[in-house]
């Protein structure tokens, strides 16, 4: 009776050692990774007098063998992963978006700050109600990393940096734009991936398209296919060579 007891006493001893076991917590290696990342928000600019500012963030090099830190590096200049826009007058603070992003370039409507070459220029005033935004947030390429090798798109919110919405295509890189005053559009330069190969390069075809910021409705194409056979047919016919 006694070695029964024994028996049984071990086997429960036994059982909430395996029950511990089971509900202990295990060390997650990428929220190490997480809680050592340097967040920078040294820089900031306010937008247009108005008390609200804007702090670009860029992760430090705290730990350059991150897989997270990896996923945002690029060979292209600086680049953000998202903005913090804090209202001075009411406290209130919040981000650009909540996703995955990759920001290479914003402008306020007063002056552009390009981060490829650190310098601010100004821009046309009809642009005063938004902040536009070059941003990344596909992984076209399917390398699991944002880089420049995927496609950049044309972003706009409001002065606050509220209510983003995209304006160039999804799967198209962005190449320039620029605004029309007189009529509030915005002429857009994008290249579609034309040959297949996950890259954008000199070899895609560039493709105008026009936004109107009055009616915020998908882009058109400017010059579709039958404008186009229309300009090689008169190439053809006036340079040929005979």
């Amino acid at each position: 009776m006694k070695q029964f007891l024994l028996f049984s006493a071990l086997i429960l001893i036994f059982s909430c050692e395996k029950k511990e076991q089971v509900f202990e917590k295990p060390v997650n290696q990428e929220e190490e990774k997480v809680s050592d990342l340097n967040i920078q928000t040294i820089n900031s600019f306010e937008i247009d007098s108005t008390g609200i500012l804007a702090f670009p963030l860029s992760i430090g090099e705290t730990i350059e063998s991150s897989r997270i830190e990896s996923s945002f590096k690029s060979d292209k200049g600086s680049s953000y992963w998202n903005i913090i826009f804090y209202n001075s007058n009411t406290g209130e603070k919040y981000l650009l978006s909540k996703q995955k992003m990759l920001i290479s370039n914003y402008e306020t409507g007063y002056s552009n700050y390009d981060s490829s070459n650190e310098k601010f220029t100004q821009i046309d005033t009809s642009s005063k109600k938004y902040i536009f935004y070059n941003i990344i947030t596909d992984d076209y390429d399917g390398n699991k990393k944002l880089n420049y090798e995927d496609p950049t798109y044309l972003f706009f919110t409001d002065k606050e940096g509220k209510n983003l919405k995209q304006i160039s295509p999804k799967n198209l890189n962005l190449v320039n734009w620029k605004i029309v005053p007189k009529t509030r559009k915005i002429l857009i330069n994008v290249q579609k991936d034309s040959n297949g190969n996950k890259r954008f390069d000199e070899k895609d075809d560039i493709i105008s398209m026009e936004y109107s910021l009055d009616t915020q409705k998908a882009p058109v194409v400017i010059f579709d296919e039958n404008y186009k056979n229309f300009l090689l047919e008169n190439f053809k016919k006036n340079w040929n060579s005979k």
